[in-house]
């Protein structure tokens, strides 16, 4: 499973969104790298998973008020992608603390494809052209 590759086709073409969202794949990038590179991932998983979900509660308020700001007509449907995203995070992090969560090529799996497709998919729906 490859990292997640930061280029343009991610871009909202909102410089601070595409910051965030370029934060966030790091995150999950150093958490990948962990993995393959068979580190002891005790500390790591647990701390990885609350910085997804301390930065994720960061950018889901700093983007759901932006897209209030721009009049976005699907903003509900997309607070309700955020919500579940943070429920699933909550779980890895109770499973994960209660030693119930193994870090695993599946987990990461999910979170990968979650971003990758949240930001292709679902974010592209607000972006505004590309700016010349």
């Amino acid at each position: 499973m490859p990292r997640i590759i930061w280029d343009e086709t991610f871009s909202v073409n909102e410089k601070e969104i595409d910051e965030q969202h370029q934060k966030w794949i790091s995150i999950i990038n150093e958490l990948h790298d962990s993995l393959i590179q068979g580190k002891n991932l005790t500390n790591i998983t647990g701390k990885s998973l609350k910085s997804m979900a301390d930065y994720g509660e960061f950018h889901f308020r700093f983007e759901e008020a932006y897209m209030e700001k721009q009049g976005y007509e699907d903003l509900e449907n997309h607070k309700i992608e955020h919500e579940k995203f943070r429920e699933m995070i909550k779980k890895y992090v109770r499973d994960e603390e209660d030693g119930k969560l193994i870090l695993n090529t599946e987990v990461m799996k999910v979170l990968m494809d979650w971003l990758t497709n949240h930001i292709l998919i679902t974010d592209k729906k607000y972006s505004s052209p590309a700016r010349s």
